[in-house]
């Protein structure tokens, strides 16, 4: 007798509940976020910690990253996304005892592995609730909502905090979680197709350009994470108004990005990561120079982080086109696991530039890191391109050429 299988439900849910779902989850986890950094800088904590602190969320997830594209090959993008929302619904038992600097800082990084899971799996879920020849619209949508849930937070998380403590703080993250947790279980995935393997994958030629410009600006925008809420508080900024300064900077990104959404539609995922890298360039010199002008250097460093989100675009869209639309989940998995070595490396970098010389320098360093590895990489690919231009020509030579009357 074979066994019974009953497939999970899933209804239509459209793209507007996913993306309220993610701008909920953004919030809280935004919220949660700021105040944990924000507080520990208000009590002496130097951006330098800070930095490490992003660091160990990061390596925190390595044994997950290694392996979660596997993981979602053989369990799914559904079963993934579940497993980090209940995870994370699970931690705020952690503050029992009290909600205390150590219980804040346990909850962060604990929280950085599953959420991790669920970043994966809601690329899928928009995959599926959106149109082919819409896919990129439908992510820059996904992008713009999360940046708007993690605009929105700090703004709140300040108000909250100030008004009742940290506790509230930590209720709207798991408000958040628990209103993505129906849409995870319900909502339409892409149809599947089946497994090629991963030495089929491999024989395509691997979209290395896209992961290396991934990890490069995953490792900015980190650097970016770990200076502005520092520098924002040593200008004076109470925690609202910092956040007031934040959503308003990330607003003028959000709207910006939809145009990459709308490039991405048209143009090839390569010239999306071409303007992806301009932008993040002139966002950190623009951040540089802005330093000591609150609401000018927000706004420039909001652009650097729209600049680094249009490139994880155009890397996505690149790894897609190598591995299938209906693989997005396992896209997005290889896209985290780009992301934590990269985010790894920039937040503790960045951090004890900023400490050691000042936040002006330590966004001159990170841009002039930039320019230099694109410009070796660009170099590279020439050489390569060339090499096979030039092996490619004996071959093209030796085929015999027939005229016949």
């Amino acid at each position: 007798m074979k066994p019974f299988f009953r497939p999970p439900l899933s209804f239509g849910i459209g793209l507007v509940p996913i993306l309220l779902a993610i701008f909920a989850f953004n919030l809280g986890s935004a919220a949660w976020s700021a105040i944990v950094a924000e507080r520990l800088t208000q009590e002496g904590a130097g951006t330098g910690v800070l930095g490490v602190l992003y660091a160990i969320c990061e390596v925190s997830r390595l044994p997950a990253a290694l392996l979660l594209p596997a993981l979602t090959v053989n369990h799914g993008a559904r079963r993934i996304t579940q497993v980090g929302l209940v995870t994370i619904l699970a931690l705020p038992l952690i503050s029992i005892g009290g909600l205390h600097n150590p219980q804040m800082m346990a909850i962060f990084v604990l929280s950085a592995l599953p959420a991790m899971a669920v970043y994966v799996g809601v690329p899928a879920l928009v995959i599926g609730a959106s149109r082919e020849g819409r896919d990129g619209w439908s992510l820059a949508w996904l992008g713009l909502a999360g940046g708007a849930g993690g605009a929105l937070g700090p703004t709140i998380g300040g108000f909250l905090a100030d008004a009742y403590g940290v506790g509230p703080v930590l209720g709207l993250f798991a408000l958040g979680t628990a209103l993505m947790l129906p849409i995870a279980t319900f909502g339409k995935l892409p149809p599947r197709t089946a497994w090629p393997g991963w030495t089929s994958l491999a024989g395509r030629g691997l979209p290395w350009q896209a992961l290396l410009a991934l990890g490069l600006a995953s490792a900015a925008d980190a650097g970016r994470a770990a200076l502005v809420p520092g520098e924002l508080v040593h200008q004076g900024e109470p925690l609202s108004s910092a956040g007031m300064l934040l959503t308003a900077g990330a607003a003028v990104a959000g709207i910006g990005f939809l145009g990459f959404g709308r490039m991405a539609d048209r143009q090839s995922p390569r010239r999306v990561l071409g303007m992806g890298v301009m932008v993040l360039v002139f966002g950190c010199f623009a951040s540089a120079f802005a330093v000591g002008f609150a609401p000018a250097f927000v706004v420039a460093s909001s652009t650097l982080g729209m600049g680094a989100s249009g490139i994880r675009l155009g890397a996505e869209l690149a790894l897609m086109a190598w591995m299938g639309r209906d693989r997005m989940a396992v896209v997005a998995a290889l896209a985290e696991t780009t992301v934590l070595g990269g985010r790894a490396v920039g937040a503790p970098a960045a951090g004890s530039i900023g400490d050691a010389y000042g936040g002006a320098y330590a966004f001159g360093a990170i841009g002039t890191a930039v320019v230099l590895i694109t410009g070796v990489l660009m170099v590279w690919t020439f050489l390569k391109l060339r090499r096979t231009l030039a092996e490619a020509a004996p071959v093209v030579a030796a085929i015999p050429v027939s005229i016949s009357e």
